[in-house]
Parts: C-alpha cells; structure tokens; sequence
C-alpha cells in the first residue's frame, strides 16, 4: 500500500501547486501594466535557473559564500529600511524588554495567557536584549543569522536530492527570492522556527542511513522550532505520514529500522515539547506553560466566509475581546453554526478564498515597510510605494516560477515514482500537503507561507533538474539517476 500512499501524497500535491498557480497568476494578471513585471521576474528566475545548472561547478566555498549572499541582502534591508514592531510584534517585544529586566509584567495582559505559546520566542527576544540592550538592531541582525542559514540548509537538503550544480542552483535562486527579505527587519518569529525545522529535516535525511542519535536530534530541533513557532503539529503529522508511508513500502529489516527511527524522531519531538512547556512554567516565564488557551479562535477566523478566513475587527469585538469564562464556548458555538451554514459550495468557496489570500496574493509588505513615507520619492520620479510594488510584482514571478517547476517534479513523480531510499520527495510532498490542507481550516496570511517555501524550492529544483535532464538527453530521466551519479547517492 506504500505506492498508494505516494501517489495520494504527489497527486495532491499537484493538485495544490495548480490551484496556486492559477490564483498567483490571476492576481498577477490583475496589476495591468504592473503585471507585466511578473513575467520579468519568472524570466529572470528561469534565467539563473539555466545559468546555474549549465555553468556552476561544485566548490567548496560555495557554502560560505551562500551564507554571505543570503546574510549581506538580509542586513542590507534592516540598516537601509529598518522596521518598527506593531502589534503583536510589539507587544512580544515589550514583554522580552520586561522578562530580560527580571519583570514578569507582561504576564498581567491577557495575550500571554491566551498565546502562553509565544513565551518561547519573547525568552528567546529577552535573551538576546539581555546580552545586547534594548536596540531592534541585535535582534534584526539575529534575523539575518537565522535567514543565512535556512538558505545553507536549503543547500544542504538539496544535495541528497540533486546533483552538486541542481543543489547550488536552487539554493542560490532561493537566496535571490525577495520575499522573505521582506520580513528580515521584523521581530517575527518566522526566522529562527524555520531554520530549527529545517535543520531539523536535513538531520534526518542527511545520510543514506539514519541513526538513533541523528534521529533524536532531529526530534529536538523540531521541538525548537515548535517553540519559536508551533507548526510542529503539522509537521510531526506529516512525518509520521512519511513513516506510514514507508513501513507499507516492505524492503525487508531495513524498513522497520528506519520507520522505528523516526518514529523514535517523533517521540523525542513530543517529549522535548512538554519538556519545554514544563521549563517555562518552573522559571516562572509563564504559569500556563507553552498552552494556547484559545485554541478556536483561529478556526473562527479561518471559518468565516466575509472575510475569507483573514483576520477581521468584527470577529476580534464580538470573541476575542469576550471574557476568558465565556471565549471558549461562545467560539465554539460560532465555528458550529459557521459550518452548518456553509455546505458543500459554501466550503468551495471558502477555501478558494482563503486559498487567494495564503498563496495567490502579493506579498503584503506592511510589516516591513509601513513605517516608512509611501510617497517620498526614491528613484528618479518612482515613490518607495511605487518601488516596492514593482519589486513585488517582480517577487510573484520569482513565486509562479518556484510552484510551476515544483508542481512539475510532483507530477513526474506521480508518474514515474520516486526511486528508493529515504524518499526525501515523499517527505517534501507530505509537508506541501499538510501545510497547504491546515490552512483551509484555519486563519491565513500571506506572511504565513514563509515556512513551506524552502520545501517549494526543494521541489523546483529537483523540477528543474528534471527538466535539464530531459532537454539534454531527449528523454524522461530514471528517478534513481537523479542524484549524484559519482557518489552513487539514490534519490532519497
């Protein structure tokens, strides 16, 4: 049944790459004249994508000096644009400023017993302002840190994929991708959650067989990244789908083995996780451990049709602001007549609309830039807000090229499968899922598609691979001749 499971997991996914690229393409559509820039950015992405497949050649340097690429671009948006923390930015670092004086102040305001969750990054921003002073910029600069090295993990992951040049090619093409330098300046927690995750992935697939050690160092990384950002659950969902998967997939000893560790992988993850929760309530950072205390409350935003699942101020007056006696099951009374009401063309559109704002929109820049004059004029007669429209639309080309050559390595996959091993693209396609699927449940942003688009790329570089392959050799490559032929790596 292991083929089955494959073939649910790349043909689903195939589906969610077409469905994003339609609604990014009609967006891109919709700019007029702007729109064209989108073209202009999915040429230049294609571009570097030949560029890099038909001239880099493998070199040592290449990881530092991705490093320094990724970290350069990321440092230079903080000291060129800066950024103030609004919201709930503000109110984390607030709370860090008081937690590294020794206060716990913060915890009298309600969002810490609601989100106790977001303890673990305010610790995290306390640490940091407890060493460095109360400048955003130590915390910006960590910001550029964590952004470098998502992108060598990026690389990293994607040479037990590719060839030497596929890896660098994608990893340097991610590296040039605008978006998420869109947020370097932000006191997001998106940052550092992603790189723990990422790390957290390439340690477990970082060999052709993995150990209990490296397993349960994996299962630790994730666990941190949880607690900077808890995305854990649909990330444990989905590796233990890629378990499932693989344990039906018989081979013989060595599939118990490897489906027993990372089982063991997802053990270590949920007792790390409690383990922290307990930490953060015996230090007193907060009573209510790492809990979310209001767990409905982004499924009565992700369930609302008017606003298509976004965040909106009715919403927020008539549940958030209830007392905490009666939140719960107010909210609970309000998911259950929203999905009574909907039906089956009400859930259809619902999610195409929650779908629009998640994945087909531009990226929306107000985080970054909204503490900036839009109107002062920054090159020749352009305004910033003009500037940085242009380089957005330019960012959606970058995006449409990313989930086009990704959608194309899922359905080549789908036809041919994925060869043996690890199976890094069944793993890769599970996560795309998963994290595509939760997000028609509950509440979106654009700013939310930050984590899975490493996985994107990932994918888009095996799809371009594939591509290359195929306009060289005249033919469909075997899934094993994949990977690095030399070292005779299978497609893991």
């Amino acid at each position: 049944m292991g083929w089955l499971g494959e073939k649910l997991c790349f043909g689903f996914g195939a589906l969610f790459t077409l469905i994003v690229i339609v609604q990014a393409a009609l967006t891109a559509c919709k700019g007029g004249a702007w729109g064209l820039l989108a073209l202009v950015g999915l040429a230049l992405a294609g571009a570097a994508t030949v560029a890099g497949l038909r001239f880099l050649e493998p070199h040592r340097a290449f990881p530092a000096a991705l490093f320094s690429l990724r970290f350069l671009i990321a440092l230079g948006v903080i000291l060129v644009f800066g950024a103030q923390p609004v919201q709930d930015f503000q109110t984390m670092y607030g709370a860090a400023c008081q937690m590294a004086q020794g206060s716990r102040e913060y915890l009298h305001n309600d969002y810490f017993y609601n989100w106790a969750y977001q303890t673990g990054f305010v610790a995290y921003e306390a640490l940091v302002i407890r060493l460095f002073g109360e400048s955003l910029l130590p915390l910006q600069i960590c910001n550029a840190l964590w952004m470098a090295g998502t992108g060598c993990l990026v690389y990293a992951i994607a040479k037990r994929l590719l060839p030497e040049n596929g890896a660098m090619t994608v990893s340097l093409v991610y590296a040039l991708y605008p978006a998420p330098y869109f947020l370097a300046a932000v006191l997001t927690n998106q940052h550092i959650a992603a790189f723990f995750y990422y790390l957290g992935f390439w340690l477990l697939v970082r060999k052709n067989k993995l150990t209990l050690p490296w397993a349960a160092l994996a299962g630790l990384c994730l666990s941190l990244g949880n607690v900077m950002r808890p995305l854990g659950a649909v990330i444990v969902l989905a590796l233990l789908c890629w378990v499932v998967v693989r344990m039906c997939s018989w081979r013989g000893p060595g599939t118990l083995r490897a489906g027993g560790l990372l089982l063991a992988a997802a053990v270590v993850y949920f007792i790390s996780t409690e383990f922290f929760s307990w930490l953060v309530q015996a230090t007193g950072l907060n009573p209510e451990g790492l809990s979310n205390n209001l767990p409905l409350w982004k499924f009565v935003l992700g369930f609302n049709l008017e606003s298509g699942g976004a965040w909106n101020q009715a919403d927020y007056n008539a549940y958030y602001l209830l007392p905490r006696e009666e939140a719960g099951e107010q909210m609970s009374q309000a998911v259950s007549q929203r999905l009574s009401s909907l039906g089956v063309g009400g859930f259809l559109e619902l999610f195409w609309k929650k779908s629009v704002t998640m994945w087909g929109s531009l990226e929306y820049l107000y985080w970054g830039f909204g503490h900036l004059n839009g109107e002062a004029q920054v090159l020749g007669s352009l305004t910033l807000s003009q500037c940085l429209s242009l380089l957005n639309y330019l960012n959606q080309g970058v995006f449409l090229g990313a989930f086009g050559l990704a959608g194309t390595a899922l359905v080549f996959w789908l036809w041919k499968g994925c060869g043996k091993g690890l199976r890094l693209p069944v793993m890769l396609g599970f996560l795309l899922c998963g994290y595509y699927s939760v997000h028609l449940l509950i509440e979106v942003q654009a700013r939310y598609r930050y984590f899975l688009m490493p996985a994107v790329f990932l994918l888009a570089g095996a799809g371009a691979q594939l591509l290359w392959r195929r306009w060289k050799e005249g033919a469909w490559p075997a899934p094993e001749t994949l990977g690095r032929k030399k070292e005779k790596i299978p497609l893991t």
